[in-house]
């Protein structure tokens, strides 16, 4: 794939701080560094996220940004009236934006990053209608600006034909300007190798963040039928979600079978995969489902919610439950636990699956999105 050569790329990351976002664009970038190193590119991101990064070429600049410092409001208009300076000045050709929002008064091409599927499903609407004023309002005002940033981008990039079905649904004059580029995961997924361990025990592995998405809940009901231990990623104090998780295992009784890892680096959440029967991603909501991703390019059985999205990273090769059932999750947990040689099998499925999710793949399906945005 030939270099954009002349054009000039920002990528504005400010907004990546954790979650899928985040390890996006630490994949990413290094690809898209490798794929095209005579490009000129400008990055904006977090500190922290820049430490994670490789060298890059000479032909990139690097700017930290302290958006976590700054209010809602404050991020608002920064975005929106200081982003079109900085593209100007950069003389930017094209913007990527791993935001929810586009700059939208940018004189340049731009591509957004959607990556969050809440927003275009009814059950989270109707979540959000039990919520305070407050949170109805700013919700109300994140949806009118996402929706006038997906009208006004040049091109749109969507992790899945899934989440691409979900936006089209509720806006289907964008459908022709959306691109799915499939994530990848981290290299050292897929050169370690899952095993059952050799413990007895049976260790059923809760990954991702305690989000209103999540159904770490009913994970833990589930668990609670089982004769088997719960780890979890996070901590109680995390949000309420998780507090409320851990006050439903002491509710239940297993609140010594149920024990909370902390704020995992990936290669730990690695470990712990390792050291696992198999992985659970307990989720109603998804534009892909990394947590999944991760368990398969290591060739780990794992369960997760039967949605589009996680049917669509997972095939054949995961197991799934009825989001909001126990009894439902407590099977599929169930029947791995007791089979294993169904769980061998599902492993060495899972691990040719497994290798679909690269980050190379995507840079390059990244790079030909800003290709033709560029060319818009």
């Amino acid at each position: 794939m030939g270099a954009l050569t002349g054009v000039r790329v920002l990528i504005s990351a400010a907004a990546a701080r954790m979650g899928g976002a985040r390890a996006h664009l630490l994949g990413l970038v290094p690809e898209f560094a490798a794929l095209a190193p005579e490009d000129h590119v400008l990055l904006i991101a977090q500190p922290d996220l820049i430490a994670e990064l490789p060298a890059l070429p000479s032909t990139w600049t690097v700017r930290a940004d302290r958006s976590q410092e700054r209010g809602p409001f404050k991020q608002l208009i920064w975005e929106q009236r200081m982003l079109p300076r900085v593209a100007t000045r950069w003389r930017a050709d094209v913007l990527l934006s791993f935001g929810s929002f586009l700059p939208l008064g940018a004189s340049c091409s731009t591509v957004l990053e959607a990556g969050n599927a809440l927003p275009f499903t009814r059950a989270y609407w109707q979540l959000i209608e039990k919520s305070p004023v407050r949170v109805q309002v700013q919700e109300g005002l994140r949806w009118l600006l996402l929706r006038a940033s997906l009208r006004a981008a040049t091109r749109i990039l969507v992790p899945t034909r899934a989440m691409r079905q979900d936006v089209v649904a509720r806006l289907p004059e964008v459908g022709n300007r959306i691109d799915v580029a499939l994530w990848g995961v981290a290299s050292f997924f897929h050169h370690l190798r899952w095993s059952e361990p050799g413990s007895t025990d049976s260790v059923v592995f809760g990954v991702s963040k305690h989000g209103i998405n999540k159904e770490f809940d009913v994970l833990v009901r589930a668990v609670a039928r089982l004769d088997a231990r719960l780890v979890m990623t996070g901590t109680p104090e995390e949000s309420r979600w998780s507090r409320e998780s851990a006050a439903l295992a002491e509710r239940l009784g297993v609140g010594d079978r149920v024990c909370f890892a902390g704020d995992l680096p990936n290669r730990s959440v690695a470990d712990l995969i390792q050291q696992s029967r198999l992985l659970v991603f307990p989720t109603w909501c998804e534009s892909f489902g990394l947590p999944l991703a991760e368990a398969l390019a290591m060739g780990a059985p794992a369960v997760a919610g039967n949605i589009p999205a996680c049917r669509e990273v997972g095939g054949d090769a995961a197991r799934y439950y009825t989001p909001g059932d126990p009894t439902s999750l407590c099977d599929a947990i169930s029947e791995l636990l007791a089979d294993r040689m169904a769980a061998s099998d599902l492993a060495q499925a899972a691990r040719e699956r497994g290798a679909h999710f690269q980050w190379r793949r995507n840079a390059e399906e990244v790079y030909a999105t800003l290709q033709r945005a560029a060319a818009a």
